[in-house]
């Protein structure tokens, strides 16, 4: 496999994507509801297909612990007026949750006694309409730290041996790991998808599995 085509076309085509989703965010402040929606349809499995990416480039390049780096530099976004901190992005896949759903919802069920003197008041039904405003700090916060990682993926490659080393040590004491990658679909995965970030999330995944199972006998090199 040509590790370094796969590397750079999978980066530059998220690249793509997160700049329109720049675009789309604008300051990022507020957004209505159904803008908001759409980029987080595309964030997610974007965040998810770049960690996996991530994790090839750890893999091909064999990187180890104990290389330190810089803190994240700031991000002028377009149309701002100063940098803001950007967070540091999350290199590991948030875990599966297997507790059982309650299907019941909103207040837990108590005895319904009514009296004929008794005033009812009823609360006017809120209706969520998909233009309303909403805040987007936190999606914000997320599509920053996103577009600086892309911005030099190496680093992010040695970041994932610094923790995935932490981890170990926490597995030779405990017994437990947590692997970056959890086990199953990706998050953001859609099995009818036809955005090209589905594509994307699907190669990725695909790439980073064969990168594990089958790791290549040498280090290779990449653009990024």
């Amino acid at each position: 496999m040509d590790w370094t085509l796969g590397i750079d076309r999978q980066r530059e085509a998220l690249l793509r994507m997160v700049a329109a989703l720049l675009v789309m965010a604008g300051d990022g402040g507020v957004l209505p509801r159904h803008v908001r929606t759409e980029i987080w349809r595309v964030l997610r499995p974007a965040e998810a297909a770049f960690r996996r990416l991530v994790v090839v480039v750890k893999v091909v390049l064999k990187i180890e612990a104990g290389v330190r780096v810089s803190r994240a530099v700031p991000l002028i976004m377009s149309g701002s007026h100063g940098a803001a901190r950007v967070p540091a992005f999350a290199l590991f896949d948030a875990r599966k949750s297997f507790k059982p759903r309650s299907s019941v919802r909103g207040h837990k069920p108590v005895p319904r006694i009514r009296f004929f003197d008794e005033v009812q008041v009823f609360e006017p039904v809120v209706v969520i309409s998909p233009d309303d405003a909403v805040s987007a700090a936190h999606l914000m916060r997320r599509l920053r730290a996103l577009h600086v990682a892309l911005g030099d993926v190496p680093k992010q490659a040695r970041r994932l041996a610094r923790w995935e080393a932490k981890r170990q040590a926490v597995r030779a004491e405990t017994g437990r790991y947590i692997a970056p990658m959890r086990p199953g679909k990706p998050p953001g995965h859609r099995d009818r998808g036809r955005h090209p970030v589905d594509f994307a999330l699907k190669e990725c995944h695909e790439m980073a599995l064969y990168a594990l199972h089958d790791p290549p006998v040498t280090g290779g090199k990449s653009g990024v």
